[in-house]
């Protein structure tokens, strides 16, 4: 509840607060839905416009993202903006940048796929093939499917167990969507990305690390061809 004293400037950053604390303390886990906006307006006696300003200022930090027509769900990734380094204000160029972006891939994700096959657990394995499938049915359809490639290289790092790793990750997923989009037409491409995807999964779900390892260079080596082809 909301102290009736206190300014109604002030709020929506109190509503704010106090939701706020609710997500840090994992009261409202990650992923999870936040009550409806009639439920908060009755939680903290205060108006639906007040309760909409307080959404909004925790969607500007990245702790909520507003689903349409489903309601407002506690982000996955906390606190990550979706430009975190600055990459958009570099003085590189597009094609310069994206290469970067792959290269700093190929030193980070072979270690990652390392440690996952040591310790990733059967539902994220399940997910990770679930995943792949979607991403093979998507594609057929000719739709967009670098969200679920992105989710799945994401995956891989939270199979881990690692919180950094796993934050990490989903920061250099830029260059999986700019990929998607500069080599789909490239003769091949998608097929050679979903084989190495599939020997990543058997590697991982397996247990085995060094394998998984290797098919990480792979996937990162294959990637960096089909760029090439693109820039040359």
């Amino acid at each position: 509840m909301i102290k009736g004293n206190q300014a109604k400037a002030g709020l929506p950053d109190e509503v704010a607060e106090q939701l706020r604390r609710m997500i840090m303390d994992s009261l409202i886990p990650s992923g999870e839905k936040l009550p409806t906006e009639g439920n908060l307006m009755q939680k903290f006696r205060v108006s639906r416009s007040t309760v909409r300003e307080a959404i909004k200022i925790l969607q500007t930090e990245h702790l909520v993202e507003i689903k349409r027509g489903k309601g407002t769900y506690v982000a996955s990734n906390r606190g990550i903006g979706a430009d975190p380094l600055g990459l958009r204000f570099t003085d590189q160029s597009q094609s310069d940048l994206i290469f970067n972006l792959m290269e700093a891939r190929a030193l980070i994700e072979p270690g990652i796929a390392y440690t996952a096959a040591k310790r990733r657990s059967k539902n994220q394995v399940l997910e990770m093939e679930t995943l792949l499938n979607t991403m093979d049915e998507v594609h057929a359809r000719g739709e967009d499917y670098s969200p679920y490639d992105c989710r799945f290289h994401a995956l891989i790092a939270e199979c881990t167990q690692n919180e950094v790793l796993s934050r990490l990750v989903p920061i250099i997923n830029d260059s999986i969507i700019a990929a998607v989009v500069h080599t789909s037409h490239v003769s091949g491409s998608y097929q050679r990305g979903s084989k190495c995807h599939r020997l990543l999964l058997e590697s991982i779900r397996e247990g085995n690390p060094e394998a998984a390892k290797a098919a990480a260079e792979k996937h990162i080596r294959q990637s960096l061809m089909d760029w090439d082809d693109v820039v040359r």
